[in-house]
């Protein structure tokens, strides 16, 4: 399988609707485009054969010091693998790819909120060394964690 995690550039950004519907999801989309054009995101994108098949963010401040310390901790957004694609490694990949620039960066936390519902993203994010919980709460849509992983 040939394939290389590169770095999203925006004006590459559009592809990723080919991973989730940026349509139905417009303020997410804006949101992001926003942060990825201002320096405040930095998005990876899983491709193979000029295809765009799974995404992951690193993001430098979510004003919440669970998610995001200057300098030490960065927020791990929206890894997400088209539908298709999912329980082949790719997301395994991408967060192990994210570690090894977040560690670049200077980082030596990296941080994930996730659904308490979400089993299939706990069990990879569990296995991926995210394995301190920061927090458990609920928001408007359910019941959440907030995970920590040391990055070496």
């Amino acid at each position: 399988m040939d394939h290389e995690i590169i770095k999203l550039s925006p004006g590459d950004f559009e592809k990723c609707g080919n991973i989730w519907d940026m349509e139905r999801q417009s303020g997410l989309a804006k949101q992001f485009y926003g942060e990825l054009t201002s320096g405040g995101r930095i998005t990876y994108v899983y491709k193979r054969g000029g295809e765009f098949i799974g995404e992951i963010s690193l993001v430098f401040d979510m004003n919440d010091p669970d998610y995001t310390i200057s300098g030490r901790r960065v927020y791990v957004s929206h890894l997400i693998v088209k539908p298709g694609e999912r329980r082949k490694g790719i997301g395994k990949a991408l967060v192990e790819f994210a570690a090894g620039k977040a560690k670049e960066m200077g980082y030596t936390e990296m941080s994930i909120g996730v659904d308490l519902d979400n089993y299939p993203a706990l069990k990879l994010y569990a296995g991926s060394g995210f394995d301190r919980i920061v927090f458990i709460g609920e928001d408007s849509q359910g019941k959440y964690v907030k995970l920590l992983k040391e990055v070496r």
